[in-house]
């Protein structure tokens, strides 16, 4: 019988994460021109029903968002089942702008070829958007094979949404990264936690926002792992993640995060061999009564 991978091929998938945060200011003001917007003395909100925090007269909404980090993480299957890292890169300031950045997304998109596939954590509400706002407001065109993300990102053909797959496509309530992260005992949120993300971005703290942006790309590697159990057990999601932290770490040995990670593959190596000799101890007792 044939399989759907061997029909199909290796897939390849292209695990993308963004950081970004409110810098355009000045198109902010073009917003309150517009609608003729003076503040109150008071700083009530503009409209009856916005709280202050609501009000986007006030407070800047997404779009006003500049994207200044992605990490692109791109992992293939091979024939016999389990993933292999085949490159991972970041493209942050301050050495990229935001066009710079978006520029080196479509280029690894193009690279990575016309059949891979996205995976992102969310993605849908968040990274596709302000992909999308950003390239049109830069002038770029996506890459062939990934004009589909131009509609919105919602393709579940092209797209592996994780928040949209273990949410049921949203029909249970949306979760946080962290969660899922930690009911299934993976690593995440290693530098910081999401809440400083903005202001590491505007203190100029970038090689923290690079690694943030990089370990939620792991973190999301590590899910797209336990997800494809579910479509192929020709190896152990124990032995495929063993050989992602090991591929990731040999690809980014100076990164701050790298520890935590090789301290998770030795505390899970010797779990097992520890299980392992359990298990011997059971089934075989007389083996230990041989070695001594």
């Amino acid at each position: 019988m044939i399989t759907e991978t061997e029909k199909r091929g290796p897939r390849c998938w292209v695990v993308l994460d963004l950081e970004s945060a409110v810098l355009d200011h000045a198109g902010h003001r073009r917003y309150q021109q517009m609608e003729r917007w003076v503040p109150s003395d008071n700083g009530r909100p503009s409209r009856p029903h916005y709280t202050r925090g609501e009000d986007p007269l006030q407070t800047p909404r997404w779009v006003f968002q500049t994207i200044v980090t992605a990490s692109i993480l791109v992992a293939r299957e091979h024939a016999e089942g389990g993933l292999d890292v085949t490159r991972f890169v970041t493209y942050s300031a301050p050495e990229q702008d935001e066009t710079a950045v978006l520029v080196g997304v479509l280029k690894e998109l193009a690279d990575a070829g016309a059949d891979a596939e996205l995976v992102s954590w969310g993605g849908a509400m968040h990274d596709v958007p302000l992909l999308i706002a950003g390239c049109a407001r830069h002038g770029l065109t996506l890459p062939a094979g990934w004009k589909w993300m131009s509609f919105g990102g919602a393709n579940t053909a092209r797209h592996l949404d994780l928040m949209r797959v273990f949410t049921g496509g949203f029909k249970m309530k949306p979760i946080h990264q962290t969660e899922l992260l930690a009911a299934m005992d993976l690593p995440g949120k290693i530098v910081a936690k999401p809440a400083a993300t903005a202001k590491l971005i505007e203190a100029g703290e970038w090689q923290m926002v690079r690694e943030i942006c990089e370990v939620d790309c792991v973190s999301e590697l590590l899910l797209l792992a336990r997800w494809r159990q579910l479509l192929d057990g020709r190896a152990g999601v124990d032995v495929v993640e063993d050989r992602l932290l090991r591929q990731i770490i040999e690809l980014m040995p100076a990164r701050a995060y790298v520890a935590e990670l090789q301290m998770r593959r030795d505390r899970r190596f010797a779990e097992q061999c520890a299980k392992a000799a359990n298990d011997a101890a059971a089934i075989a007792p007389w083996l230990e009564q041989g070695a001594a």
